[in-house]
């Protein structure tokens, strides 16, 4: 009785790690193609930026947004916003959530949701 237990628990641990990592690879995915906007040197910029203040790779903020919504906002003020629509909507389609972007109100709360989402299912 203990083992199928312990093998439920294992399971469900398995599927969070699954989910986890299907959510991970889509922000990775929607963070890249919406910095290809920016061309090569400004996007440079926001990631040397992350880099230097928080020791990440700019596609592995999904765990901390706002160190995304901060290095936007260093290297390109007011145009973080184009940004941060264009990774919700390319998020919420790799993902197949119904997240609008032009309802933007806090990327890292959006993103935050979307994790919890997915997590959720």
């Amino acid at each position: 009785m203990t083992q199928k237990a312990n093998d439920s628990n294992d399971s469900n641990d398995n599927n969070n790690n699954n989910k986890s990592i299907l959510f991970q690879k889509a922000y990775a995915n929607a963070v890249n193609g919406a910095m290809e906007i920016l061309g090569e040197r400004v996007s440079k910029i926001v990631q040397d930026y992350i880099e230097d203040k928080y020791f990440i790779r700019l596609e592995n903020t999904c765990d901390n947004p706002a160190a995304l919504t901060e290095a936007l906002n260093f290297a390109i003020d007011g145009g973080k916003r184009i940004i941060e629509r264009r990774i919700i909507r390319l998020l919420s389609y790799s993902l197949k959530l119904d997240y609008h972007a032009s309802v933007l109100i806090n990327f890292e709360k959006q993103i935050n949701d979307m994790r919890k989402s997915i997590e959720d299912m």
